[in-house]
């Protein structure tokens, strides 16, 4: 009689950033969206968003690899950062478990709650994630932008240190913002991020990739707003990156929302879920 070996678990300290970078991007193989990494990429992406190694796991069935459950930590909060399955492994209900794992995981720690974000498209995961409690919270939408060629000269972009715009973006910018683009992650960015102002009133932090310009955040001082500075920094922007994409993830309805659709960009066709559950003595 055949003996099928259960599913272990082991932490991210365990392995080399190539190890976890294969592992990553294995478990995401036809994805809703390409993700591919290189250890640095890996490392560059995670570290801004406060991956927790001793918490992150790889799954494995014997000495197959299952898949991986990435977890970010900031006080008493954890987010899936991300969770993938090997295309061999998928449909046989070990997301269920790993999952499951992550949030006794988290309880035992003391964490208050458990977030992620999930492609609205992606319905098998979605129904998996409501069952273990998880509740849709906002919508978030993905900008883009393929800058055309400048009509006339831009108003000219001055650098600074992406650390001061997250300073400002935490004094001065929209409360509750997702985990990737919040003041905590802008943070913790550094070259090949970028920033840049307007005359100290508007403020882009981005970052240039093979595929596409990844902005992080864009900020006009309160006093300022409403006057054209946005938009000309946005103008200004797409002229110093032309050819490639200006993408701007996980944008909340609201302001932003409004801005970007008033000066040109467009949201692409999958919006996410973010989704909460809460952990220990707050969850009924």
């Amino acid at each position: 009689m055949s003996h099928t070996p259960a599913l272990t678990a082991r932490p991210v300290l365990d392995f080399t950033s190539a190890e976890v970078a294969e592992a990553m991007n294995r478990s995401f193989e036809e994805y809703f969206v390409p993700l591919v990494f290189t250890p640095e990429t890996f490392e560059r992406r995670f570290r801004s968003e406060n991956l927790d190694a001793a918490a992150s796991r790889l799954w494995f069935r014997g000495e197959e690899l299952v898949g991986v459950v990435f977890l970010a930590r900031r006080g008493w909060t954890c987010r899936v950062a991300a969770m993938g399955l090997v295309r061999e492994a998928r449909g046989l209900g070990y997301g269920r478990q790993m999952l499951q794992a992550a949030i006794d995981e988290a309880t035992a720690r003391g964490d208050r709650a458990l977030l992620l974000e999930v492609f609205q498209a992606n319905e098998p995961a979605r129904r998996l994630y409501e069952r273990l409690g998880f509740r849709n919270a906002r919508e978030l939408f993905t900008f883009q932008r393929v800058p055309a060629p400048a009509a006339s000269a831009p108003a000219l972009l001055t650098e600074l240190d992406p650390l001061e715009v997250a300073r400002l973006v935490a004094r001065d910018g929209e409360p509750n913002l997702p985990w990737m683009f919040a003041p905590e992650s802008v943070a913790a960015v550094a070259a090949p991020a970028r920033a840049f102002h307007l005359d100290h009133q508007a403020y882009v932090v981005l970052r240039p990739e093979a595929a596409r310009t990844l902005v992080f955040t864009v900020l006009v001082r309160p006093e300022h707003r409403r006057q054209g500075w946005g938009r000309q920094l946005l103008q200004a922007v797409e002229a110093a990156y032309p050819g490639l994409p200006l993408v701007l993830p996980m944008v909340t309805a609201g302001a932003g929302y409004d801005f970007l659709q008033a000066v040109g960009w467009a949201s692409t066709a999958l919006p996410l879920f973010e989704m909460v559950r809460p952990l220990g003595t707050d969850h009924v």
